[in-house]
Formats: structure tokens, C-alpha cells, sequence
């Protein structure tokens, strides 16, 4: 890809998070109008750290989306891009597929959820 592509692709996704920005700026700023004087950082720092979290996980998604949607037009059903990802025998290069296993991060996580909830 060229770099003037991937500038592209960049603005696009800048571009598509103006309203989410604008979201966190202003949820992050009625936090503060809201807070008690002399308690901003006790009544704002949830506020804003819950409002980034959501900006955050908005910002991944869309970027996500573009990388797919970028992939798109290299995927291959019979192999190749991303068809390689995972595989239902197994054997797929990231050890994924139908029989392959869970990663030791993901498992270790897996068990500690399952722990929590019950």
C-alpha cells in the first residue's frame, strides 16, 4: 500500500470519529461543569475514564471495520488473505480453526472469568 493510500485510509478513520470525539469531549466536559468545587478529580475521573472507555472501544471497531473492509478486496476463498486467518482443520498459520487451541493468554482468561462468575 502506498503511503498516500494509507494517508487516505487514515483521514477516513479520523473522519469517521468526529462525532464519537465530540461525544467524549463533551461527556468529559459536563463531568467537570457538574462536579462539586474542590471535588473536580473525586466527581469527574470516573466520568471521563468511562466516556474514554467507550471512545476507545468506538475508535477499535471502526478500525477494525476499515482493515476488513480493506481486506475485502484481497480475500480468496480458496486461500490467501483472509482465509488464512483460520482454517477448519487446524492448521491454520495463527493455530487457529475448528481444532485448534485457545491461545494461553485467552485460556488463562477464560479460567479466570469462569472463576469470578462462579
Amino acid at each position: 500500500m502506498s503511503a498516500a493510500a494509507s494517508d487516505r485510509e487514515f483521514a477516513a478513520w479520523a473522519e469517521s470519529l468526529h462525532t464519537e470525539y465530540d461525544a467524549f469531549l463533551r461527556q468529559s466536559w459536563a463531568a467537570m461543569q457538574a462536579a462539586r468545587k474542590g471535588h473536580w478529580i473525586e466527581d469527574t475521573e470516573e466520568h471521563v475514564r468511562a466516556a474514554g472507555e467507550a471512545f476507545r472501544q468506538q475508535a477499535l471497531e471502526k478500525l477494525l471495520q476499515a482493515q476488513v473492509a480493506a481486506g475485502q478486496d484481497s480475500f480468496s476463498p480458496s486461500g490467501g488473505g483472509l482465509g488464512q486467518q483460520g482454517s477448519a482443520d487446524g492448521h491454520a498459520p495463527d493455530g487457529g480453526g475448528a481444532r485448534g487451541g485457545a491461545a494461553p493468554g485467552v485460556a488463562a482468561a477464560r479460567r479466570r472469568a469462569g472463576r469470578a462468575g462462579g
